[in-house]
Formats: C-alpha cells, structure tokens, sequence
C-alpha cells in the first residue's frame, strides 16, 4: 500500500512545480511526496534523500493537511510563485462576484494578468470552493423588472385576499403556446452512460388562455387557434358560467387583448361580473397561473415522446380535464404565496 496516493491533476501539478522551483528544500519537498506516491516506503524514501525518518513522516502529515501547495511550502519557500496574498485573493473574491463567471479560464487569466502568477484549472476550482463559491444554474430575471411597483403589487394583493368576500373570487389569468416537443430535463442514468429520448420538429403549437384560482386550484381554460381579443372574450364567458353569480376578480399581464376595445366593451356590459386588475410589467413571478404551465411541461409535456400531434394535444387536453388527480403534486408547487425578485446585479 502507498504511502500517499495521488490524483493524475495532483501528480502533474506536483511535477510542474517540481521544475520551477528554485528553493532547494522546497524542491525536495515534492520530490518526497512524488516517491511516496510512486510506492516508495518511508523508510526506503529517507535513504533515497539521505534524511531521517521522522522528517519524512512530518512532512507527508503536513502535505496531507494542506489546503493549497502554497501551505504546505510556504515554511521552505516563502517566494513560491502560485501563493496569493489575502488582499489579492479578497480581489479575486470581488471579480467573481461582480461578473458571471461560466469557466475557470477567466479566473486563470484574471489572475495570471492582474498578479502575474500561474494557476491551473484546478487550483482555481478548489479556491472557488474555500471562497464558499458553488457552480450553479443562474437566475433569468426580466431586465425592466420595478421592485417597487412590485412590492406595492403584493402589498395590496394581500389586502385583497385579507378583504375578499363570500361572493367573490380571485383569478389569475394568462395564455401559454406549448409546442409539440419534448423538453430536455436530467434524469438518472448510470455513469457513463447516455439517456436518449426523441424530438419533434417543435413547430405544431397549442394556444391556451386560462385562470387559476390558487385557493382551490380550480382551472378554467379555452383553446383556440390563436389568443386575440375574441378568444379572451370567450374565455371570460367561460369564467361568467364557471363562477355564476360571483364578482371575479381577474389578475393578469399587460397583454394587448386584454387592453382591447372589445373586451373593455365586454367588461362594461350589464351584469358583467369581471374586474381585471392588471400585474406590473414584468412580473411572471407574481402570476401564480405561471406555475401551473410549468408543471404542465415539466410533467405532462415533460420528457415524453408523442409522434402525432394529436396525441400532444390529447395529452394535454387529459391534464386539464382531469387535473383534480394532480392535487396532490399541484398543490406543493403553486404554493400559496407570491414572493418577489431581489435584483441584485
């Protein structure tokens, strides 16, 4: 059994400092290291650099504590050309924070052109991780989005529920276009190994115009070949038969149809029961019918392959007419409040 085992990165590493180091301890310090590594005993390796046993074993515990070479080497090799300052590494912090970093290599050149140091891949990954930094999926947030009216949105949203009456309900209104085409997710698979699934062309498209409420997950929904002003009208008679007797207080986007003449018309008619109360723009998070489309194409449009656009359309026709049998997984994923964007960049 080796005494040290080595990843291929950390050998290379290792020998690529090896040959640029000019301290003569720091020096033998890798090479030690390297021959544990290649199977040499403590013993047989204290022999081979004509030193003790006990400094031997003093350094491979300390290599094995190390966070950075720079740690382990600094005692020897004060100069070390890779080790970074605290102040160069709180610099380094500050630039991974203010831009969006997608690959290490710019870290690398950041580094290597702001201090002059070299740096692999590798190092840099493992300084991201002391920094506390993670490699995730960023966050698409509209560029107009107004915190401000948003807060106020939510602020008087809440009044609304706290002051709802019985003969009321609130709505949330939206239209989606689903296309005809499967949706590329994760999924298990095991290691090395692929996961295939097939693709339409993705140019057959379902219109759908709908409202949710999020109290009872009640869903009203119209489909038609496209979403203008006279399919809104129709879903909001849908809404009158669905609700009868009620005042429906309707939230939705800034959509053009929903501004139209006719339906302003509509809504001005006697015994129209429909207020629409109008989101701030750019607010898909404060739309709770958003994450109903969501659900729809990540678990019935999902990662399934359908030949016809036929049976696209069925299956999504199913999902609507049966949604009760979803309540159990609908339910945790509309939630049942509304949280606001914190822009941050």
């Amino acid at each position: 059994m080796r005494e040290i085992s080595l990843s291929a990165e950390e050998r290379k590493d290792l020998v690529r400092l090896g040959k640029q180091i000019k301290e003569v301890k720091g020096a033998i310090r890798i090479r030690v290291i390297l021959a544990l590594d290649a199977g040499y005993t403590v013993t047989e390796t204290a022999k081979l650099f004509l030193l003790d046993e006990d400094t031997i074993t003093n350094w491979k515990k300390k290599y094995q504590k190390r966070q950075f070479f720079s740690d382990w080497l600094e005692e020897c090799y004060a100069g070390y050309d890779g080790k970074l300052t605290g102040k160069q590494i709180e610099e380094i912090e500050g630039f991974v924070k203010k831009h969006t970093i997608t690959d290490c290599r710019e870290i690398v050149a950041f580094i290597k052109e702001q201090f002059g140091k070299e740096y692999t891949i590798t190092g840099v990954t493992k300084l991201l991780h002391r920094l506390d930094f993670v490699y995730k999926q960023v966050v698409a947030i509209p560029g107009k989005l107004n915190e401000e009216k948003q807060a106020e949105f939510l602020r008087d949203y809440i009044a609304m529920k706290e002051n709802k009456r019985e003969n009321e309900v609130i709505l949330f209104g939206d239209g989606v276009h689903p296309t005809h085409n499967m949706h590329k997710t994760k999924a298990w698979v095991k290691r090395g190994e692929g996961k295939q699934i097939k693709t339409n062309t993705g140019r057959g498209r379902l219109n759908i115009n709908g409202a949710l409420d999020p109290e009872t997950l009640g869903v009203t929904v119209h489909f038609s070949e496209t979403i203008n002003a006279l399919e809104t009208i129709k879903l909001f008679g849908k809404l009158q038969e669905q609700y009868k007797g009620k005042r429906i207080k309707l939230i939705v986007d800034n959509a053009r149809y929903y501004k139209n003449k006719d339906v302003t018309a509509y809504l001005k008619r006697p015994g129209c029961m429909i207020e629409l109360i109008f989101l701030p723009s750019y607010s898909p998070n404060l739309n709770f019918i958003e994450r109903l489309w969501k659900f729809m194409k990540k678990y019935i449009i999902g990662v399934k392959y359908r030949e016809k656009f036929k049976e696209f359309e069925s299956d999504v026709v199913q999902f609507f007419e049966n949604i009760s049998q979803y309540e159990d997984k609908l339910r945790p994923f509309i939630g049942t409040k509304l949280h606001l964007v914190k822009v941050t960049v």
